[in-house]
């Protein structure tokens, strides 16, 4: 049986960046960007596919997720450079790229800051820029208000997430059942799974662990203004993933990706939510490769 392994190097200003990882080869080298208010551990916990496939697959956490070093101003552009030190590290010359939610927008900025080490751009469940009068009218309302606390009275979002924190180190499965029930059918379904379950307990765990700092720092990052993200290079691939039933990120703001990205492919399942990235793992894996 394989495991993902838990692992970490020290960057040039001699900040921790952790990550997990499986498999040695860096054939088939993949890049996944976590969500908001998760973490690297998040991921699906069966490896089989990726042993299938030869997969050195890679799930790197952002400041002060998991056991990287908590930084308290940082930009999309600074994890973008983050990745490529750590790819420089390994030497990695070229990756698939995962991002999903929150990830999806960081996973964009480093395809186009680094477009020589990407191979495919997968979106899943993605983020669009905050801060752009382009996206304004689609953001859906629980991001335009993340934005607007940011922008106008960021001591409350602070607060927010540092009692989020509280109410996870005090009353775990409390909170998490709380969060469960508030999710859509289709992905309590999914949750209900056991092994499943306990990922997404262990990255909303290893988000929330800096008293909340961490996920404020993401916030404060995400909602930056974005002055142009450049459509990547032909002859990246760029695969779209978008669940009917999701309200984290609707389907609306993926159709914005899909008219963005013109040479993309978009799947597009009707009867998923947000967590499609976990029940589609496989499907999105192989297209990545592809």
């Amino acid at each position: 049986m394989h495991y993902f392994k838990d692992s970490y190097i020290h960057l040039r200003d001699n900040r921790k960046l952790s990550f997990k990882s499986y498999g040695d080869t860096n054939e088939n080298t993949v890049i996944f960007f976590h969500g908001f208010g998760s973490s690297a551990s998040a991921i699906h916990p069966d490896p089989k596919i990726l042993e299938k496939s030869n997969i050195h697959f890679i799930a790197v956490n952002r400041p002060g997720y998991g056991e990287s070093t908590l930084n308290g101003k940082y930009s999309m552009e600074d994890v973008a450079d983050d990745i490529n030190e750590l790819l420089d590290s390994k030497e990695i010359q070229k990756v698939s790229v995962i991002g999903y939610s929150a990830g999806g927008l960081y996973s964009q900025f480093f395809t186009d800051k680094y477009s020589e080490k990407v191979n495919s751009l997968n979106l899943v469940s993605s983020a669009i820029p905050l801060n752009s009068k382009e996206t304004k009218k689609i953001l859906p309302s629980n991001w335009k208000m993340i934005s607007n606390m940011n922008r106008y009275f960021p001591f409350m979002t602070k607060v927010f997430f540092s009692k989020l924190s509280k109410e996870l180190t005090n009353n775990l499965e409390t909170t998490l059942q709380k969060s469960i029930n508030d999710m859509v059918e289709e992905d309590q379904r999914i949750v209900s799974d056991l092994n499943i379950r306990n990922v997404i307990t262990k990255g909303a765990v290893e988000a929330y662990h800096n008293k909340g700092y961490a996920v404020y720092y993401d916030a404060l990052a995400l909602c930056k203004k974005i002055t142009t993200i450049k459509t990547p290079p032909s002859n990246i691939k760029v695969n779209i993933w978008q669940g009917g039933k999701d309200n984290i990120w609707t389907p609306s703001t993926s159709l914005y990706l899909r008219d963005k990205y013109t040479h993309s492919t978009f799947s597009f399942i009707e009867d998923e939510g947000h967590l499609l990235y976990l029940s589609q793992w496989n499907e999105i894996l192989k297209k990545s490769l592809c």
